[in-house]
């Protein structure tokens, strides 16, 4: 089972991307909406997150900003999370990998935490953070 799994997760995430290309999220309602948002009427760390995809795909970084400023940073992690190791193979560098240092999980969740509260107020330049 998990052979298959392994299979059809790249096609899964490419046919993903193909949609998310070609689709823009905030112009369809095949996209599903914040329930958060909904509920609330606030905004979580994820809204607009869809159209940072869609931005990304398109390599327009002003909209991925414009659409969830905390996804660059995210993105950037993640990239360096991945390269690290082949970095520090070709390269005969030492980079460590972030991911698994002791205070790392802390650390982003007072980011993500800090940036929900701060995407919410009204006051200029903290209402430039919402989507």
């Amino acid at each position: 089972m998990t052979r298959y799994l392994k299979r059809l997760l790249p096609i899964g995430i490419a046919l993903l991307g193909i949609v998310y290309y070609v689709l823009d999220p905030g112009q369809h309602i095949l996209f599903p909406q914040c329930l958060f948002y909904t509920a609330t009427g606030y905004f979580c760390p994820g809204c607009g997150s869809q159209r940072a995809i869609h931005g990304l795909l398109h390599l327009d970084i002003a909209g991925v900003a414009d659409s969830n400023f905390l996804f660059i940073p995210a993105v950037l992690a993640i990239g360096y999370h991945y390269c690290h190791k082949p970095l520090n193979n070709t390269f005969k560098l030492s980079l460590p990998n972030i991911f698994y240092m002791k205070y790392t999980p802390w650390i982003i969740l007072g980011i993500v935490v800090l940036f929900w509260i701060t995407r919410n107020l009204t006051v200029f330049p903290f209402s430039l953070l919402a989507p």
